[in-house]
């Protein structure tokens, strides 16, 4: 833009001197028009960034990774005045990630026209992609003056993980029931604390179960059905502390793949669970009871807004203070990162079997000693462990077979 400055006021000196060399009445009105047409088109691009409305919009709000994610800039310019030129500012950034990236792009207006302009983005990592319109810069028509308006509005897409059944996966490892206060609506059982229905008495039936106070009243013998209890012991304790580096995005990536990979699959088998997953912004623990998939899907809405954290801050111990009495049959414990703290909170949990997915980095060395001794003191402690490559996530999982 200088050099449109440059180049105008070159112009301006040379219709000058003509002007002066050559007493002519109409090199004088050229020279004159030249000194005020600046000030005409300040005027213009003044008024027209005044009176000019700009909004960003998504079609979409919830895709996969890796789908394109059209996002539309929509410009309306009410004056008289078209706009030749339009700059727009857009940023993008993983909810994950502090890293930004930036993208801008030229568009005219015409007059009195509605236009929009459509760019396409993608994410190759689970997070929600936060867009924001950082402003514009209308110039005019021979790109001599600006003037630049910062804008903040922001769209937010929500970008679901990867996760499907694990075929070679046991959901029921450990036999062991623990105490449910949630029964199945259609199936019934052998839970006497709770009746599913009341029939007429069968060839067969057991005499204990006979209601006898209805059987009297109905003249009749009837039969309780009991009910079948929801079974809620298997624990998958999402670990949100990830290591730092550029590869910090995919290590959360993969935590969340394998987390709702095995409750995708849990829910696919008809195993009641509970997901939890710890925030340093709050210092709590969030749990979600997974009885079906809609639950899943408030699980994963709740892990796509919670905040990743790089140090190693025991938040199991916060999941057992927000929840001391709790046990379980199985307790899958999921991670990025390894620190020798956690032991003791895991050794407190009230659970009858402890098993972590551990995933491995693309940058860790073959033989990382120091990350070798943690998983030693895990499995000294009973713990199974299970690395998970991060460039073979899928098939690792798809391999695991726990029970």
């Amino acid at each position: 833009m200088i050099k449109n400055k440059l180049k105008y006021l070159i112009l301006m000196i040379a219709v000058g001197a003509i002007s002066l060399l050559y007493d002519v009445y109409y090199t004088g009105i050229i020279f004159l028009t030249l000194c005020a047409l600046p000030i005409i088109l300040l005027g213009i691009i003044v008024y027209c960034n005044w009176r000019l409305t700009i909004d960003i919009i998504s079609r979409v709000h919830i895709v996969n990774k890796g789908d394109k994610i059209p996002v539309s800039v929509k410009l309306n310019n009410p004056t008289v005045f078209p706009v030749s030129y339009v700059k727009i500012f857009l940023t993008y950034q993983n909810s994950y990630s502090d890293k930004k990236y930036k993208k801008t792009f030229m568009v005219p207006i015409d007059s009195n026209t509605k236009t929009a302009v459509t760019c396409t983005l993608f994410s190759e990592c689970a997070g929600n992609l936060l867009v924001s319109l950082e402003g514009i810069r209308i110039y005019d028509y021979f790109k001599i003056f600006s003037i630049k308006t910062k804008l903040k509005k922001e769209i937010k897409i929500a970008v679901l993980p990867s996760y499907y059944e694990l075929p070679e996966f046991n959901a029921y490892k450990n036999s062991l029931i623990v105490e449910s206060d949630s029964y199945h609506p259609t199936k019934k059982g052998d839970d006497p604390s709770e009746v599913f229905a009341i029939r007429e008495y069968r060839e067969g039936d057991r005499p204990q179960r006979i209601h006898w106070k209805l059987s009297r009243k109905v003249n009749q013998l009837m039969i309780k059905e009991l009910s079948y209890p929801l079974n809620s012991s298997i624990l998958l304790f999402v670990n949100l502390c990830i290591p730092k580096g550029e590869y910090k995005l995919y290590y959360m990536d993969a935590v969340l793949e394998c987390a709702l990979s095995l409750s995708y699959t849990f829910v696919m088998k008809q195993q009641v669970h509970y997901i939890c997953w710890s925030d340093e912004t709050s210092g709590s623990c969030s749990r979600v009871r997974i009885t079906q998939e809609e639950d899943l899907y408030e699980a994963v809405n709740g892990l796509l807004h919670a905040t990743p954290y790089y140090n190693t801050t025991d938040m199991f111990s916060s999941y057992l203070s927000q929840y001391p009495h709790e046990q379980y049959a199985d307790t899958y414990f999921i991670t990025g990162e390894l620190s020798t703290m956690w032991i003791h909170s895991i050794a407190a949990l009230k659970t009858h079997s402890r098993q972590m997915l551990y995933i491995k980095g693309k940058e860790e060395k073959e033989t990382d000693v120091v990350k070798e001794e943690v998983l030693q003191k895990f499995m000294e402690m009973g713990m199974e462990t299970w690395p998970i490559d991060i460039s073979n996530i899928k098939q690792n999982m798809e391999l695991l077979s726990i029970g």
